[in-house]
């Protein structure tokens, strides 16, 4: 009679904490749909942000970011932030070196069928404020720029990674970004030499 109530016991221990955890998903699920909302606006953001640079339209690309932006270049400057003068000069200086500036979205990444678009984090070695989050307020971003030199015709290729924070009213407020800014001169001089 002992063994059975054991095992009784035993049972309702292990339904119930499955059971808890079910509810627990649920409750993670349920809240974090206005997060959700908020990641897929943010997106919508930086689809704005690419179709800009496309149509080279630099008051349309500058609408998509905070007045008091906070931006890391690509090339290394000794970790100084920039501003929004400078990113809006550097946009400035793509527009006037190349054409058809297009984003492929998750392009370079060895799964092809993974998402280019990220935010929260399950696990990070910070701590406090600066640990995991699941907030939707700090998106990775994976993908290939291209773009076609003015003056040579050369057709460029740059993979890159973003990490973009949005304000409350969706706008890029924290931009990093990394691409091997060289490596557009090397496929301009490439492009030269073979032709």
């Amino acid at each position: 009679m002992k063994k059975i109530f054991s095992l009784i016991t035993v049972i309702s221990f292990v339904l119930s904490s499955c059971n808890t955890s079910v509810e627990s998903k649920v409750e993670i699920d349920n809240s974090s749909k206005e997060d959700q909302a908020k990641f897929e606006k943010q997106i919508e953001t930086f689809n704005a942000y690419r179709k800009a640079f496309n149509d080279e339209n630099i008051d349309d690309l500058m609408a998509t970011m905070a007045d008091s932006l906070k931006w890391s270049p690509p090339q290394y400057n000794g970790n100084q932030i920039l501003g929004y003068e400078d990113v809006k000069s550097q946009f400035q200086a793509y527009f006037d070196q190349f054409d058809d500036i297009t984003f492929s979205e998750g392009e370079g990444l060895v799964n092809k069928n993974a998402p280019a678009y990220w935010a929260g984090s399950a696990f990070s070695s910070g701590k406090g404020e600066q640990g995991a989050s699941s907030s939707p307020n700090i998106m990775r971003i994976y993908g290939t720029w291209s773009g076609i030199h003015t003056e040579s015709g050369a057709k460029v290729y740059n993979k890159w990674y973003g990490v973009l924070n949005f304000n409350s009213d969706s706008k890029i407020a924290d931009l990093s970004d990394w691409m091997d800014v060289n490596g557009m001169q090397v496929q301009i001089q490439n492009h030269l030499a073979n032709k």
